[in-house]
C-alpha cells in the first residue's frame, strides 16, 4: 500500500497547481472524470492492483467547478481513504481562505465524517461528569508538547461548559516518561487523586528524576502512599494502558494529539478547529 500512497501523493504534487476555469460539472461527470483519469495514472504506473472509488461529497463554495471528493484506494493488504477537492482533472489538496490564512479542508471533513463508535466505558474520565451532554476523547501523551498546548487551551474554552473530557493513552516511545505519567494518572485516579492538569504541567528538571522520585512525588499527595505505589507498578495498570494504545491504533491514530468531539475526530493542535467543534455542543 505504500507504493500506492505514494503515487497518489504523486498525482496531487503534480495537480496542485489549481484547477482551470471553466463550467461547473454535474457532480456525476467529476466522478466519472476522476475515475477516468485515476485509471490512467494506475496503469501508467503498472499499479493495476489497486481498486478506488471516488465519491463526492459537496460542491465548493465559490469555486463552482470543484467539488470536495473522498477517494478510497484499496490493494490486496488494505485501503486508505483521501479527502482532495478536484473538477476531475485536476487535484487541489486543500483550499486556504485568505481572510484567516486557514485551510477548508479539515472543516468539511469534521461536518461530513459520522462520529466513531468509542466504548467510554473503558476509558478513564479525566474531567467533567458522565452525564454530561457532551463528550471529547482525548487521545494523548502527558509528555507531548502539542498535548499541553491543547491540554491548555481546552481547559480555559471549555471552563463553564457541561462535557466530559475521557482519557485514552497513547504515550510515545520517544517521550521517557510518557508511559509512566500515564500509569501515575490511572493509580491517582483509582485513589480519587487526578493528577490530570500536574502530568501535563511537568518542567524539564521534574521530568528529569528517577521514576521512583517521580512516583514517590505523586505518592504523597495522595491517602494510600503505599497502594498508589502498587498500583503504579500493577500489571492491570499497564495493560489497560497498552490496551487503550492497541484501540487507539485500530481507529487510525498514529500521534497525538487527537481528539474526538462528540465522535468526531480533529488530529493535531488546531484551536479553530477546537472551537468550531466545541460551537457544535448542544
Amino acid at each position: 500500500m505504500k507504493k500506492c500512497i505514494l503515487a497518489v501523493l504523486l498525482l496531487v504534487s503534480l495537480a496542485a497547481c489549481g484547477a482551470q476555469k471553466e463550467t461547473a460539472k454535474p457532480e456525476a461527470d467529476v466522478s466519472a472524470v476522476m475515475k477516468e483519469n485515476l485509471g490512467k495514472f494506475f496503469t501508467s504506473k503498472n499499479m493495476n492492483d489497486v481498486t478506488y472509488e471516488v465519491e463526492v461529497i459537496e460542491p465548493v463554495e465559490g469555486v463552482e467547478a470543484l467539488k470536495f471528493v473522498k477517494l478510497t484506494f484499496k490493494d490486496a493488504e488494505r485501503s486508505q481513504e483521501q479527502y482532495v477537492f478536484t473538477d476531475g482533472k485536476y487535484i487541489i489538496p486543500d483550499i486556504t481562505e485568505v481572510a484567516t490564512g486557514t485551510g477548508i479542508k479539515d472543516k468539511l471533513v469534521f461536518k461530513n465524517t459520522p462520529p466513531a463508535n468509542i466504548d467510554l466505558s473503558k476509558l478513564t474520565l479525566a474531567y467533567g461528569n458522565k452525564d454530561a451532554k457532551n463528550y471529547i476523547v482525548e487521545v494523548s501523551d502527558f509528555q507531548c508538547p502539542y498535548c499541553r498546548r491543547t491540554h491548555e487551551y481546552l481547559k480555559e474554552k471549555l471552563a463553564g461548559k457541561d462535557v466530559a473530557i475521557y482519557f485514552m493513552h497513547f504515550p510515545l516511545a520517544f517521550h521517557p516518561k510518557a508511559e509512566l505519567y500515564a500509569r501515575v494518572f490511572e493509580a491517582g485516579m483509582a485513589q480519587n487523586a487526578n493528577f490530570y492538569d500536574d502530568l501535563y504541567s511537568t518542567t524539564p528538571d521534574f521530568d528529569a528524576k528517577t521514576d521512583a522520585e517521580i512516583i514517590d512525588f505523586f505518592a504523597a499527595k495522595t491517602a494510600d502512599a503505599a497502594a498508589f505505589k502498587a498500583l503504579v507498578n500493577d500489571n492491570a495498570t499497564v495493560g489497560k494502558i497498552a490496551e487503550q494504545m492497541q484501540a487507539a491504533q485500530a481507529m487510525g491514530v498514529s500521534g497525538t494529539p487527537a481528539l474526538y468531539f462528540n465522535g468526531k475526530l480533529i488530529g493535531g493542535f488546531k484551536p479553530p478547529m477546537f472551537d468550531l467543534a466545541i460551537e457544535t455542543f448542544k
